[in-house]
């Protein structure tokens, strides 16, 4: 969700001044509702050897065109006839040769509407961090932005930031993706922040034209204890700007981010390939008849297989209602708590797919200059405060790469196993964190200390290949290195089996099923969660 209401100066810097919307998961008042698809791309994924010849000629059938292709997860986005999309679709799935077909499905950001016009706050100075309940929550006096006046927190409602960054404040090594729209990243609080900036929508700018994507940044990664602004949560981290999400309709008068599907799986491939330890996706939306995306879903599974940490947010529905991608197993899941730890009045739910909550309501992050009539380079900033599962889900990125500084040599799985065994199951009123998500409001300190993750076996290296027998696919692995213990094969989270006692190795898992499908494989020591790299089979 996103909100703003007017601009206010300061002493020393900017405001632009937040006032909720009436309906947390609707549109600005006016806005008609954008289609579900674009009306004239598909994604078709081929099974593996399928001739040239016989590909050629599915596309002519469809009338399509070839846009690019995803060599990783074996895709192509293809051009139909602008309308002509749901025919495509059907004639494509009757291909024996297809594995799937899709439309482009279309993700939302929810963009700035107009609100109540509260007083300008008077007295922050120019460091805003006593105003981050999310990270410090001393049931200190904050600024309330619904309605001009102050408000207190409630103690320990936060997620322990000062206490993990006693432990550590991050490194620059580790660089989190903020796959979003875009980011200003000559902003005082990012500035030096950026490793790149890359454009995978049809915008005609890299940059941040709806403030979202610099809002989400501040949060993850913005420059921290330099006496202005506001802390990013993973302190010391990079991020890189990948632009996934467009102004929609226009970039002159945008009132949407609208994500194609084809460009996030492009951004979270490139991610995953440019050695990114953690990818946020602060974007997302819930299941139509073609929904969840088969191609995001393998464009997932290969950045899990790289070693990624994949953050997203739940959604701002306050239901049940799965979203994509944060509704995929491989991602973090991330609902929105409010300053007393309540679950916020527009998160959306679910234990059986939510894995955490953390701080969503109010809060206050770095904003385009632009919004505050500022130059891109202005030394204070603008600043603003938005809700949303898209300002939670940033601050667990922040503490995966908090993770991943403390414990350099762990996996991705660890690292997700940190924050998620970390996480505080009661809330600082006794609330049951469990009957809204699974694990329960991340905590940065236990993250780091709950339970030192131990480094994975040496010298281990595990491949898998796929092949079909009669029809049936089935997948071969073979690995290389010793290990101490016996050897667990497990399959997309399931042990398959225990093949082999130490040293080198190889097993055949018959996954006796047809049609497609991705499968991710990792060798663990027998009763543990130390496990070796992970290798991907997409049929």
């Amino acid at each position: 969700m996103r909100h703003a209401a007017f601009l206010a100066p300061l002493a020393g810097a900017f405001f632009l001044l937040a006032a909720p919307l009436a309906d947390a998961g609707g549109l600005p008042a006016g806005v008609e509702t954008p289609p579900r698809f674009a009306p004239d791309k598909v994604l078709v994924a081929f099974r593996p050897g399928t001739a040239g010849a016989q590909i050629a000629q599915a596309h002519a059938a469809a009338g399509a065109q070839l846009v690019k292709r995803f060599d990783a997860i074996g895709v192509q986005v293809l051009a139909v006839p602008a309308g002509t999309v749901e025919d495509a679709v059907a004639l494509y799935q009757r291909n024996p040769n297809v594995r799937y077909a899709e439309p482009d499905h279309y993700r939302l950001l929810i963009l700035p509407t107009e609100g109540k016009d509260p007083a300008p706050p008077a007295g922050l100075g120019i460091d805003y961090f006593p105003e981050q309940w999310g990270l410090d929550n001393t049931a200190q006096a904050l600024y309330d932005p619904d309605t001009g006046g102050s408000v207190t927190g409630t103690l320990n409602a936060d997620i322990d930031a000062e206490e993990a960054w006693n432990l550590s404040t991050g490194s620059d090594t580790v660089r989190i993706a903020i796959l979003d729209a875009g980011v200003e990243c000559t902003h005082v609080d990012l500035l030096g922040k950026c490793v790149e900036q890359k454009n995978f929508t049809i915008s005609s700018t890299p940059g941040d034209l709806i403030g979202h994507g610099t809002h989400v940044a501040g949060i993850a990664a913005a420059n921290t204890d330099n006496g202005r602004g506001t802390a990013g949560v993973g302190w010391s981290a990079k991020i890189g700007s990948l632009k996934v999400c467009r102004e929609y309709p226009s970039e002159s008068f945008p009132l949407l981010g609208m994500c194609d599907v084809a460009d996030s799986v492009e951004g979270i491939l490139y991610a995953a390939d440019q050695g990114y330890k953690v990818i946020n996706m602060s974007y997302g939306s819930d299941p139509d008849p073609y929904s969840p995306s088969q191609a995001e879903a393998d464009a997932i599974t290969y950045a899990w297989s790289k070693g990624v940490v994949l953050v997203a947010a739940a959604g701002n529905d306050y239901a049940s209602t799965r979203h994509y991608p944060a509704a995929f197993p491989e991602v973090i899941s991330v609902a929105a708590t409010d300053r007393h730890d309540n679950l916020a009045y527009f998160s959306s739910f679910g234990s059986a797919w939510v894995s955490v909550a953390a701080p969503g309501h109010n809060i206050l992050s770095a904003y385009p200059n632009a919004a505050c009539g500022l130059p891109a380079n202005d030394p204070d900033g603008c600043y603003t405060w938005l809700s949303g599962t898209s300002m939670a889900s940033p601050h667990v990125a922040g503490v995966a790469a908090l993770v991943w500084a403390h414990y350099p040599g762990i996996t991705n799985a660890q690292v997700r196993s940190s924050i998620e065994d970390g996480a505080d199951a009661q809330g600082a009123l006794g609330q049951n964190f469990r009957a809204w998500v699974k694990y329960g409001r991340v905590n940065a300190y236990q993250a780091l200390t709950a339970d030192d993750p131990a480094p994975p076996p040496a010298n281990i290296s595990l491949t898998a290949t796929g092949y079909k027998v009669k029809g049936l696919q089935k997948a071969n692995l073979q690995w290389t290195g010793a290990t101490s213990a016996f050897i667990d094969v497990w399959r997309n989270g399931s042990i398959v089996s225990a093949p082999s006692e130490s040293n080198d190795g190889a097993y055949t898992d018959p996954i006796n099923k047809n049609g497609g499908g991705a499968y991710t494989y990792k060798l663990c020591e027998a009763g543990t969660a130390t496990c070796s790299n992970e290798a991907v089979v997409v049929f």
